[in-house]
């Protein structure tokens, strides 16, 4: 009678123990399947209205813009983008703007590239020469970090 006992508590443990790990194995797989989007490119630009031109660095009046391009547009994935001073105008590592984008169909609904996301930052006041950065998000997750100056 010990031995059916044993037998059946050996058997629900390892029918427990391979329920689990299929049950962890289906996370993994929902977890890759969040993770497949990638950024392809991430671009700096100055707004120039209808377009966008390709920069390296900014006038302290310039609109200044960043286009991350994703792999794919795939719904749920978020993109955030956070503008900081570096070293400018006497201020050091301050944030001043974070934008976070999710797709969703009504996020890309009419959208000409919706793997594209543009993050713009338009201001009042001239910002002062010096270093700055965007740093990328992806669900997330920092995944690029653009330098640029304002001369």
């Amino acid at each position: 009678m010990n031995l059916n006992r044993l037998s059946t508590i050996t058997l629900l443990l390892l029918l427990s123990s391979t329920w689990n790990s299929a049950a962890l194995s289906k996370g993994d797989d929902d977890n890759a399947a969040e993770n497949d989007v990638s950024i392809e490119k991430v671009t700096l630009v100055r707004d120039a209205g209808d377009k966008f031109d390709p920069v390296e660095s900014f006038k302290p009046t310039d609109t200044l813009g960043v286009l991350v391009k994703l792999s794919e547009a795939k719904m749920g994935t978020q993109v955030k983008a956070i503008w900081m001073i570096v070293d400018a105008g006497g201020v050091k590592n301050k944030k001043i703007f974070e934008k976070e984008v999710t797709l969703t169909p009504e996020a890309v609904k009419g959208a000409k590239e919706p793997s594209r996301i543009d993050f713009t930052l338009s201001h009042d006041h001239p910002y002062p020469a010096g270093q700055y950065k965007t740093e990328i998000y992806l669900n997330t997750e920092l995944v690029d970090t653009v330098e640029f100056e304002i001369e």
